[in-house]
């Protein structure tokens, strides 16, 4: 959410709806007119699929914005676009941004050693094996991005960033980054252009995707970072908030646990933002199709936290998936509201759109809501099986149910569910193969229910 051309009505980028075999796109701008609606004002080039970025690279008081293209459906790569005075979108093309990569991921902008220069950190997906996470800064002489930190690792799949701040207040700027098996690490910038790692440790839980920082909840003069996971054997998502105890060392000073709330979805997502204008962060909490805002509600050195606001699956959209939500003042009435950007799979067309909630009073969570909530309950039997398992599940209320099975890598093996189910308990086969009919081999699979109120995981043993 922008306003780059300085009018005062501000911008939404994004994709509409994606005819099948399609994968997104094009990028387009939505601009906010003055009867409050956002309207389509410009799109990019068709294969343009999702902005990566945007900031003031060179530091001419406009802000470019860098776009992945995905070629042949295999390649990426990434456009950069300016703008050509103050009063224009960033429309003309610019350069190209390419560090050795096919595909990076959460990219983030900034200026970590203070030289007045735009710096970019991003993440790579494990490719051959190698997951990485690279710094680099902008060069006026080759109007690029130009490598100066990279970590890689093969033993840390997937790594995931950024919580950012001088959380060990020695006047030097960490980036902490984690990873699938559940390792985090702190990256210092010791000098001009000059990154180190100074701290490394494990998290409670593998797939440690999340990270968030904030300035000092509990008022007791140290900022906090915070790292979440997922455990979906266990059905346990883990947030755990660290300070510093002396130079370069960490320790955890707050633990929030959500059992039975787990999303193989990778659009679950941390932020930190104060949403209330109270001068202190709230943590919005996105995993699958809920929205969680928690609130601190403790004292110096005594974390506590309540919630504040739930969102659980939208009743109008049955069916689709929620993802990452976005804060912004998006009416203009100083107060910052919720985008939710929303996706739903059809034979032919997939629908891209979203849905604005705008806070209208001081809280916007309801008790009696809270106490409403209900869990599904799902199992699978035998465990470990052979040729068959029935998968067990009961629903409390009307919703849509979708059952998928998932290999131990996420990948997507067939979807057994997705239609309408009334309150009851229900059994579905299933006879240990994919959507095409083919057998699978011996090996751990994930089954995933999702209906309206909750996405459930959990482990299921083929032994032949």
């Amino acid at each position: 959410v922008e306003d780059l051309n300085n009018n005062g009505r501000p911008e939404l980028f994004g994709c509409t709806n994606t005819i099948i075999p399609n994968i997104a796109g094009p990028v387009k701008i939505f601009e906010r007119n003055i009867n409050d609606i956002y309207q389509d004002i410009f799109s990019y080039d068709t294969s343009t699929v999702l902005v990566k970025g945007i900031a003031d690279f060179n530091k001419d008081e406009n802000k470019e914005i860098i776009i992945a293209s995905l070629v042949d459906d295999v390649f990426f790569f990434y456009p950069v676009y300016k703008c050509d005075s103050a009063s224009v979108l960033p429309t003309t093309p610019d350069f190209f941004f390419y560090l050795d990569t096919l595909q990076i991921n959460n990219l983030i902008l900034g200026d970590w050693d203070n030289n007045g220069i735009t710096d970019c950190a991003f993440t790579t997906p494990s490719i051959w094996d190698t997951t990485m996470c690279v710094i680099s800064e902008y060069r006026d002489s080759i109007n690029n991005f130009e490598e100066v930190f990279r970590f890689k690792s093969i033993f840390d799949s997937d790594i995931s960033g950024f919580a950012i701040g001088d959380f060990d207040q020695d006047n030097k700027t960490e980036l902490v980054i984690s990873s699938g098996p559940g390792n985090v690490f702190v990256i210092e910038n010791e000098d001009e252009n000059e990154y180190s790692i100074v701290n490394q440790f494990p998290f409670s839980t593998p797939n440690t995707y999340m990270q968030a920082a904030t300035k000092d909840l509990d008022g007791n003069g140290k900022p906090e970072f915070w790292i979440g996971g997922q455990d979906f054997e266990e059905g346990i998502t883990l947030y755990q908030c660290y300070e510093t105890d002396r130079d370069n060392s960490y320790k955890v000073v707050a633990s929030i646990e959500l059992r039975y709330l787990t999303s193989l979805s990778f659009t679950n997502l941390l932020q930190a933002v104060d949403i209330d204008d109270d001068n202190k962060e709230e943590l919005i909490i996105s995993i699958g199709n809920v929205i969680l805002i928690i609130k601190f509600v403790g004292s110096p050195g005594n974390h506590q936290y309540k919630l504040w606001y739930a969102k659980l699956g939208e009743v109008t959209q049955l069916g689709a998936q929620f993802y990452p939500v976005s804060i912004a003042d998006l009416n203009g009435d100083g107060k910052r509201d919720l985008l939710i950007p929303m996706e739903k799979y059809t034979p032919s067309v997939i629908y891209n759109f979203s849905y604005i909630l705008k806070r209208d009073k001081i809280s916007g969570i309801i008790e009696s809501e809270i106490k409403e909530l209900s869990f599904e309950v799902v199992r699978a039997y035998p465990n470990p099986f052979n040729s068959e398992s029935i998968i067990s599940f009961n629903i409390y209320e009307t919703s849509n149910v979708q059952l998928k099975i998932f290999n131990s890598l996420g990948k997507e093996i067939t979807t057994l569910l997705d239609k309408v189910f009334s309150p009851g308990n229900y059994n579905i086969s299933w006879d240990a193969r994919d959507r095409l009919g083919n057998s699978l081999p011996s090996g751990v699979y994930l089954i995933v229910l999702k209906t309206k109120n909750s996405v459930r995981t959990f482990k299921s043993l083929l032994l032949k």
